[in-house]
């Protein structure tokens, strides 16, 4: 209790909880009652679909399902795993631990964020609904398209498409903001922009290639 105190409650003042909790009520206010009476889902990815041949011409492109796909995604569990190597390296006596013994405790916590945060989101799409936009009729598939919130129709097959597992993984780096938010706060502000831009970045490329749209990103 003395480290969680430490790393997250010194410092952090009444005001960011507030701003937290302004900012999550504010961004289901949107989910909920604006986002579903717009069509921004369907137009964004429109750009992409080719109505000639029905599908998503940059599905298979190189750079999106090898680079921006396959690579992040790869680059994601090897950042978690490296994360938590040198977190327990610096609670080790070796030579690394010179170098990290500070930063152990804090980087176990970002792992710890990172795993919760994917797993969540993992066990969120297993449960969902929505299908992704290749699965769905308008786009050369053969389920139905949902809106944010709508109910699963009788006999139709759940999609199990929202939320987003993969732009998840660029914004699971958020962890790091929060852990090293009080210690070292240049370097979390850092990754707190590394993390969404990353995030959105993964998201769109996956809107791209019509896996997602921008809501199960959201």
């Amino acid at each position: 209790m003395s480290f969680i105190r430490r790393t997250f409650i010194s410092g952090v003042t009444k005001s960011f909880y507030q701003q937290q909790i302004m900012g999550l009520l504010l961004s289901a206010f949107i989910l909920i009652l604006i986002y579903p009476k717009t069509d921004l889902d369907q137009s964004l990815i429109a750009p992409y679909f080719d109505t000639v041949t029905k599908s998503f011409s940059l599905k298979h492109q190189f750079f999106l399902e090898e680079i921006m796909h396959v690579g992040l995604r790869n680059c994601m569990i090897i950042t978690a795993i490296s994360v938590l190597a040198l977190g327990l390296a610096g609670n080790r006596k070796g030579p690394l631990r010179a170098y990290v013994g500070a930063y152990s405790r804090p980087l176990l916590w970002v792992f710890v964020g990172m795993i919760l945060s994917t797993s969540i989101i993992s066990i969120l799409k297993s449960l969902s609904i929505h299908g992704c936009p290749n699965d769905l009729i308008q786009y050369g598939g053969n389920l139905p398209y949902l809106k944010l919130f709508e109910a699963l129709p009788q006999g139709v097959e759940a999609g199990h498409c929202f939320p987003a597992g993969h732009a998840s993984g660029g914004f699971a780096l958020l962890a790091f903001y929060f852990a090293f938010r009080d210690s070292y706060p240049k370097f979390s502000f850092v990754m707190l922009g590394v993390s969404i831009v990353l995030g959105f970045s993964m998201g769109w490329a996956q809107m791209m290639r019509g896996e997602h749209f921008l809501s199960h990103n959201l």
